[in-house]
């Protein structure tokens, strides 16, 4: 009796210790990217499917902006894509720190949700219609398409995708096709969106009227067309902005009106308001009026629908002195996407520390290039992450890295371990008589990761030189303590080899936001040599 009762206690305690805690919004389980796929591909495909946005893409930026969905933001919020609260969110809000102390971010019912925000930011967003030209395979095309339209600040943030999607395979997912159930989901929805529409018929042309929610991408998705037919067939260029209550055109418009002869220009009016009342192409009622291009008929002339006038009629004087078009970044609209995209001037926030203009979090993802001598340990001290985050972003099984390999590194992703320490990286200045034994030895580390550290192929050290090491029970590094002192006199560093913003920020107490805003800097490149601001 005693024994059996025993073996029950035994197995009680075993059951105990393999029991995993309940996990809960403080503590969640940590994913990794597999189990971030298993979980969030099947709506990134769907998504896809109904808005043409690839899946490799929604999920390579959903990794990297939510750390596999182990973020504040992706836990609490449901928000995978760190999009901003802005001024037309009504939802639920979520308060997280990132570019300013507590900022406002979307909190969303569940993680759909953030995905068809995501969708539909990137659908409403003029700069980014022409990405729903390319094929849903070419993800190298949207990667450098998202980074030229301004989606994010940091300067290699298409690379960084590209490498994401390559490392895990992702575009596996832009090959998949909807089932039967799926499908027919996006087609009703899509009849919806449709049927919300007036159906017009101006000049034997189909036409639409724009609601206050439409974009002219999502006018060409709900109608099967691609975006730059849209613009093409409403005489648009590439800066155009779509206004509630706009015709826009589903067909080419015709060489001329079916019906009606002549038309009195109004004090409001242009040619291309009088071409789109009609249903005319613009070329053409410019040709039949005498008209060049750029020109404006003057208030209150009359201008032939139908046939050719025989005198050009008076001119508007030009409201400012024509200015050569940029051959490079025009307005002109092609029929091939890449064309379109190559054509398209990289956008710049108006106020290029406003990051909430895009509605995005800024991205701090970016490439470390392996060193000599470096381990994943040492990589993951000198940017105060973990080593399963490295292994995670990079898809690494062991410990083998190679000289030359381009490491993910994203400072967001949080511990995928938590008993894993992320130690945080100093600074010490070499006094004279130092030697690398004598660092070490302060600094609680080997002389083998101290090297690792700093690149350093030799035991030879110089008095001045700056050695990247770890404090000692958070201990401040030397330059900190020296900056403790508060003063009005602005302080100067010089940017050295293999330094970034961020690891300036880092060594200085600043944010990178900071230092591009003392610096007069509109993204994160910096020179060797460079004087920087950091007070």
């Amino acid at each position: 009796m005693k024994k059996c009762f025993g073996l029950i206690i035994f197995i009680v305690f075993s059951l105990i210790s393999d029991a995993q805690p309940v996990p809960t919004p403080e503590f969640p389980f940590k994913m990794t990217v597999q189990q971030y796929l298993e979980k969030y591909a099947p709506i990134a495909v769907e998504e896809m499917h109904r808005s043409r946005i690839p899946a490799s893409i929604t999920l390579a930026q959903g990794l990297l902006e939510s750390g596999n969905g182990n973020s504040r933001l992706a836990i609490v919020g449901n928000n995978h894509f760190g999009i901003k609260c802005k001024k037309d969110w009504q939802g639920e809000t979520l308060n997280e720190d990132d570019d300013a102390p507590q900022e406002c971010f979307r909190k969303y019912k569940a993680p759909i949700d953030s995905y068809r925000d995501h969708s539909e930011f990137l659908k409403n967003g003029q700069r980014y219609s022409f990405l729903f030209d390319l094929e849903i395979t070419d993800y190298k095309s949207w990667a450098h398409g998202l980074k030229k339209a301004g989606y994010a600040t940091n300067p290699r943030y298409g690379e960084i995708l590209i490498a994401t999607i390559e490392k895990n395979n992702l575009l596996r997912f832009d090959l998949m096709k909807p089932n039967a159930q799926e499908e027919q989901k996006i087609v009703e929805e899509k009849k919806e969106f449709i049927a919300e529409h007036k159906n017009l018929v101006i000049n034997n042309i189909p036409a639409l009227v724009a609601k206050s929610t439409d974009s002219y991408t999502s006018i060409a998705l709900e109608n099967d067309m691609r975006v730059w037919q849209i613009y093409k067939y409403n005489d648009l260029n590439k800066t155009a902005e779509i206004n509630r209550g706009d015709t826009i055109y589903l067909k080419p418009k015709n060489y001329k009106s079916l019906t009606q002869e002549f038309h009195t220009l109004q004090p409001w009016e242009t040619m291309h308001t009088v071409a789109q009342r009609y249903g005319i192409k613009l070329s053409k009622l410019r040709s039949k009026n005498l008209l060049k291009e750029g020109q404006e008929a003057a208030m209150g002339e009359t201008i032939y629908l139908r046939d050719k006038r025989k005198e050009p009629p008076l001119i508007k004087p030009p409201l400012a002195v024509a200015v050569p078009v940029d051959t490079i970044y025009n307005n002109e609209v092609y029929d091939d996407p890449k064309k379109n995209i190559e054509t398209s001037g990289p956008v710049v926030p108006h106020d290029p520390y406003n990051l909430e203009e895009h509605g995005i979090k800024e991205d701090m993802a970016f490439f470390h290039t392996v060193q000599i001598g470096e381990t994943l340990f040492s990589i993951a001290k000198k940017y105060n992450v973990q080593v399963e985050g490295i292994r995670s972003l990079n898809n690494i099984r062991g410990e083998q890295i190679n000289v030359g390999d381009k490491l993910i590194i994203n400072p967001n992703q949080p511990a995928i371990f938590p008993k894993e320490e992320a130690v945080v990286p100093g600074y010490h200045e070499v006094q004279t008589r130092e030697t690398l034994y004598s660092i070490a030895r302060r600094y609680n580390i080997t002389v083998a990761e101290l090297k690792a550290l700093n690149d350093l192929a030799g035991d030879t050290i110089k008095v001045g030189e700056e050695l990247v090491v770890i404090p000692l029970n958070g201990e401040k590094p030397a330059e900190e303590k020296a900056t403790d002192n508060e003063s009005d006199e602005p302080i100067y560093h010089t940017v050295k080899e293999k330094e970034t913003l961020y690891s300036i920020g880092r060594k200085y107490g600043v944010s990178p936001e900071d230092l591009r805003m003392l610096n007069n800097l509109i993204d994160n490149t910096i020179a060797v040599g460079q004087q920087m601001r950091v007070r």
